[in-house]
């Protein structure tokens, strides 16, 4: 299939440890992940990757193995830099638009971002959030951005990409508004908009 030469290419060592193996071509991004990594069941990592596939903004798809899921995307070269307000505005109307259709990123921050086109592109999609990362089980989430909710369930919901979204807004935003019920019950869009008549009305 599509993807097979990338296992002959790899290192059994970074296979048999367990680890998550990365590679770049040309044009793509793959990361390969072998099966005992992922913790969830197939057929919700099947569901998730199709609802991925559905709302990325650039070429994704994923490949099953007898040991390992692969996954490939588009490969995005540039700077990681903080987003203006209009960029902002573009990313809340995605992550509205994805949490509508019940799936979240789970890892909002500005290495998972790129610009193009003046457009903020998300990127680095995990099949799942919980794995097993040598030998211990973890949420693959920047920590500081996990919504106190989702780590006492250890599950990711639309509540941790909401956080993830305060940050990228501002240190006040993030201090002032994450983990209370405006988080909870405000839209990205509404929020960015809350913030943004909280600071003019200073």
């Amino acid at each position: 299939m599509i993807f097979i030469y990338l296992i002959v290419k790899t290192s059994s060592n970074n296979l048999i440890n367990n680890q998550i193996y990365k590679r770049r071509t040309q044009n793509h991004f793959y990361k390969i992940y072998p099966k005992d990594v992922l913790l969830d069941s197939f057929e919700k990592i099947e569901i998730r990757l199709n609802l991925v596939k559905s709302v990325s903004q650039y070429f994704f798809d994923y490949e099953w193995t007898e040991s390992n899921l692969i996954l490939k995307s588009q490969l995005f070269k540039g700077k990681h830099q903080p987003l203006d307000k209009p960029q902002l505005n573009l990313l809340a109307i995605y992550l509205d638009d994805i949490h509508s259709k019940d799936i979240f990123h789970g890892d909002i921050h500005l290495r998972n971002i790129f610009i193009d086109n003046d457009k903020p592109i998300l990127v680095d999609w995990e099949p799942c959030t919980l794995q097993q990362i040598n030998s211990k089980r973890i949420i693959k989430s920047h920590s500081r951005g996990i919504a106190i909710k989702d780590r006492k369930i250890k599950k990711i919901s639309p509540l941790t990409d909401k956080k993830g979204f305060l940050k990228l807004i501002s240190e006040k935003a993030f201090s002032e508004l994450a983990d209370t019920s405006e988080m909870k019950n405000l839209t990205c869009r509404e929020l960015l908009d809350y913030q943004s008549s909280s600071l003019s009305s200073l």
